[in-house]
């Protein structure tokens, strides 16, 4: 199950970045600022230039940690912010397709406690894992003005740690004016 969400990360285009603040350049809209702790690495995929990015990131170990994070933006004039109803309807869909082949026998929603922002996850366990796929899955969005950030979080191992890291990375992003050097 969770070797499928793996998979939705590769695009065709990779830029490799190792930094400890990733700035993710939004067209026509302030970049999205990205914390990463100093181990981890990340690259920023943006298949055509129309399309949201999405940043795959990696900790010390790929095969032990990986997350995708992909920032998605309403289409039309007036940006809209998604409410907390909507944003919490998006994860509860996701928990329902993941319920299956989870260990866990209620996967309730989690809030993600952001100051100034609004999220939801959840976390599974796969009951059984595809080779080379990972054991916990951790999924959710957040809203942020008028973007909704998407994310995976993808573990093998104990994931208490790891797990509490990529919330706290998520709960630390931030938007801030787009740089004139583009």
């Amino acid at each position: 199950m969770f070797r499928a969400a793996l998979a939705s990360i590769a695009f065709s285009l990779c830029l490799p970045v190792l930094a400890e603040e990733l700035r993710v350049p939004l067209p026509g809209r302030d970049d999205l600022v990205i914390d990463l702790p100093a181990p981890w690495r990340a690259q920023v995929r943006r298949p055509h230039a129309e399309l949201p990015p999405s940043v795959a990131i990696s900790g010390p170990d790929a095969k032990a940690l990986q997350m995708l994070i992909t920032p998605i933006w309403p289409v039309g004039s007036a940006p809209k912010a998604p409410t907390a109803e909507e944003l919490r309807a998006l994860v509860q869909a996701g928990a329902t397709r993941a319920q299956p082949k989870a260990v866990e026998s209620d996967l309730p929603l989690q809030d993600l406690g952001a100051p100034g922002k609004t999220g939801y996850y959840f976390s599974a366990t796969d009951r059984a894992p595809e080779p080379g796929g990972y054991q916990h899955l951790t999924q959710g969005v957040l809203g942020m003005n008028e973007l909704r950030v998407t994310f995976t979080v993808l573990i093998n191992g104990a994931p208490q740690e790891p797990t509490a890291q990529a919330l706290e990375l998520l709960r630390s992003l931030r938007r801030e004016p787009a740089q004139a050097s583009r």
